[in-house]
């Protein structure tokens, strides 16, 4: 992910790259001749990428330390998502955080608190927010095309991803296992297009991260609606990833797969559905918006830190339905809770 946002940071008109850190000596010295990752990645047929003209550093403190560094963009494991970001922010840095936001909700509040004492912007990278068909999904259920939303049906499936330096991706007490790391874009989405249920339900089994990697969860809704949602990357090679949405109301159903192609598909009672072509980069709109929120003095309104830790505390519930067996209430109160930045309650 570091080298993917890279590739659109390094020519980009309103930003400057001035500093990467990478532990591996190796990558330090611009040999990223590998073909790592399941998103396009800078990589040279010659094995070398020139980093002449920016510091490369071996540690976080040390690019943290740069004071030509304004904002830091953190790609690091998940565990030490907290940590770092917590440093960065009280060393006076903007911060762009991969998802998911932490290991735990703890780590999430760490963030949150010392973003607020810096005075300084937090964003989680949910890209989903940004992703052509799912913001135009969300475009189109906002302006009425749909009626009032009746269900929604988030998938996200993949083969195990073994890509990951050391393999941290797929050693949960890093990375959480999938239902944090994959599943939690969908999570993310469905809280951002409902709002937070009233009960949880999940299902769930052990993968090769030794965590919960496939899980199939239910969210339910005072007023009947509900969310169903499966996500893991528990699949025998080669399977082929794959995302998709289905979104039902009561005068019309959107959809849309990546197996299927760009547009966006919606569908009435009669005729062929309408079409709505979705071009664009998610992660290159992404990084505007968090461009445009650092330069502008405002704050990510899109994507706020309190709704990404929410993400985190619905992955965590959905955890804790798996080992119980139990379906999961959640009161008006701590709803209420949540929605509150300053707060520092836990799961």
């Amino acid at each position: 992910m570091g080298r993917s946002h890279f590739a659109r940071l390094v020519h980009h008109p309103h930003a400057c790259v001035v500093a990467l850190c990478d532990q591996d000596e190796t990558r330090r010295r611009g040999m990223w001749n590998d073909t790592l990752g399941n998103i396009d990645v800078v990589r040279s047929a010659s094995g070398q990428v020139d980093l002449g003209d920016f510091a490369v550093y071996a540690t976080p403190e040390e690019l943290i330390g740069d004071t030509r560094v304004d904002a830091v963009l953190i790609t690091l494991p998940t565990v030490l998502h907290d940590q770092v970001a917590a440093a960065a922010l009280q060393a006076g840095k903007h911060v762009l955080c991969e998802k998911p936001m932490a290991l735990h909700p703890a780590g999430c509040n760490r963030m949150i608190a010392a973003a607020r004492r810096s005075k300084r912007v937090l964003m989680i990278a949910h890209c989903l927010r940004f992703w052509p068909q799912y913001t135009k999904i969300k475009e189109l259920i906002d302006a009425g095309q749909i009626g009032a939303v009746r269900f929604a049906v988030l998938r996200r499936l993949a083969a195990a991803p073994t890509y990951s330096l050391g393999n941290w991706l797929l050693d949960a007490r890093q990375s959480g296992g999938a239902i944090l790391d994959l599943h939690v874009h969908d999570v993310d989405f469905a809280h951002f297009l409902l709002g937070v249920p009233n009960q949880v339900y999940a299902r769930g089994s052990i993968g090769p991260s030794g965590g919960i990697d496939h899980v199939s969860a239910t969210y339910s809704y005072a007023d009947g609606r509900y969310v169903a949602l499966e996500g893991g990357w528990i699949f025998h090679g080669p399977w082929p990833f794959d995302m998709a949405v289905t979104v039902h109301g009561d005068s019309g159903t959107l959809h849309w797969s990546m197996s299927g192609g760009d547009d966006v598909l919606l569908y009435r009672d009669a005729g062929e559905p309408e079409r709505f072509p979705c071009r664009g980069d998610a992660l290159r709109n992404e990084l505007d918006y968090f461009i445009e929120v650092v330069t502008s003095g405002t704050t990510p309104l899109r994507c706020t830190p309190a709704s990404s830790r929410l993400s985190v505390i619905l992955a965590w519930l959905e955890r804790r339905s798996i080992e119980t067996g139990r379906l999961v209430p959640i009161s008006e109160q701590l709803k209420a809770s949540w929605a509150d930045a300053a707060c520092d309650a836990d799961v």
